[in-house]
């Protein structure tokens, strides 16, 4: 199939070559070289019809630049109907890399996540992530920010988050007005370049819960010591139980999920079969250590931490945002009957593996690289369907500060079980 893959590209190209057909042609390699995934959606076909289409819009010309061919890369990409494989703009897979890495971002940011929220104004905080100005400012989740500096939001919804970074990325100083639990209050605060990455973070209750946040799966090589960390942290407070709280986490780094869950279960194991580039290969977690079987090589040590083991009650929270391997995690403790899952059924990329690579213009490509299976060789199911059905009330939330599918998780840990 690559050779036929190949021929066409010689065809095609031997009329005209022009930076356009160049980055349309590589993204095409990319494709057929590394996807994995359950798409039955011919990337040869797929190959003769967007060249087809490069060639009119191009007319031929030699010098057709990159920008013509983006758009095509996209569809292109977004024909092949799998939603863990995606195109990114040039700025977008920048950004990406250095969340994965964990770099510095290049513009002011206060360090919160915001949403809309149908009916009411301004925009509700999600997340305030740890040494940021907005959590060193005090704001936190529930809080709804009303005005900038004496100016009201947008009354367009979707104008909203973009007014917001208009207003950081400006470089001055902010106030904020700020509605919680039906009372206002002003906090003054100004962004700043911060590193690109959410971590994990640990909160105790008043009632001895603790509540271990994971936003998110990267950066490498941190997240997973993170929350053996937290873990350990919890224990020292006497935490009476535990809720893992995984929801919009979007997932991340394989080997971090899977070494942050074996906080909770003291055996993972999760094999990949993949696409023509990548070989097949076992992945499993044991003491701290996570390994690899890869061809001929076994045993491998990929990655290792300074293991903690929570061995109390535990509830894991999903949502519809709950995505890729942050699926993986709550799907391991479920199976191993090590926690209660409480949410809402999740994204449903939970039985794929991807992986990125970068285009010649500096945009670049998410691919479904594997498809994964438990040890008995069954394949994992598409999205989680939590046992304890909770909606993530987000208006509860904006209005009453009343964190609805946390404080369910709560009560089935002590009164449902």
């Amino acid at each position: 199939m690559f050779r036929r893959v190949f021929v066409i590209f010689l065809l095609l190209g031997q009329a005209w070559a022009s930076p356009a057909s160049d980055l349309l042609n590589q993204a095409i390699q990319l494709l057929q070289q590394q996807y994995g995934g359950f798409s039955r959606v011919s990337v040869v076909e797929l190959a003769e019809k967007y060249q087809k289409e490069l060639e009119a819009v191009c007319a031929n010309d030699a010098n057709c630049p990159y920008s013509k061919a983006a758009p095509l890369v996209r569809q292109l990409v977004g024909a092949l109907g799998d939603e863990h494989t995606n195109y990114y703009s040039p700025e977008d897979f920048d950004l990406l890399q250095r969340q994965l890495t964990g770099a510095p971002g290049t513009k002011p940011q206060l360090g919160i996540v915001t949403q809309v929220v149908p009916g009411l104004e301004g925009l509700l905080v999600i997340e305030a992530y740890p040494g940021t100005p907005a959590q060193e400012a005090g704001l936190k989740r529930g809080d709804r920010l009303l005005a900038v500096n004496g100016a009201p939001f947008p009354a367009p919804a979707a104008a909203r988050q973009q007014w917001l970074i208009d207003q950081v990325q400006s470089g001055q100083e902010l106030k904020l007005l700020v509605w919680r639990k039906q009372a206002e209050f002003e906090i003054s605060l100004k962004g700043r370049i911060l590193p690109q990455e959410r971590p994990p973070s640990l909160s105790l209750r008043e009632d001895g819960v603790a509540v271990l946040r994971i936003p998110s799966f990267t950066p490498v090589l941190r997240v997973g010591q993170e929350v053996h960390n937290l873990v350990r942290e919890a224990r020292l407070l006497s935490a009476r139980a535990m809720v893992v709280d995984l929801r919009d986490n979007p997932g991340g780094v394989l080997s971090e999920c899977m070494a942050a869950a074996g906080a909770f279960v003291p055996n993972i194991y999760r094999a990949m079969i993949s696409g023509p580039m990548y070989p097949p290969y076992e992945l499993y977690y044991r003491e701290g250590t996570l390994y690899a079987n890869i061809g001929i090589l076994s045993g491998v040590r990929l990655y290792s931490v300074q293991p903690a083991f929570w061995q109390g009650k535990v509830a894991v929270l999903v949502n519809a945002s709950t995505a890729s391997c942050a699926e993986y995690f709550a799907l391991d403790l479920l199976e191993s009957r090590t926690a209660l899952v409480v949410g809402e059924p999740t994204r449903g990329l939970a039985n794929t593996a991807s992986a990125f690579s970068a285009l010649m213009d500096g945009s670049g490509l998410q691919i479904t690289t594997s498809r994964a299976l438990r040890s008995d060789g069954s394949a994992y199911p598409e999205r989680i369907t939590p046992e304890i059905p909770a909606a993530d009330d987000l208006l509860a939330l904006a209005t009453r500060g009343y964190d609805a599918m946390l404080e369910e998780a709560v009560f089935q840990l002590f009164e449902g079980r």
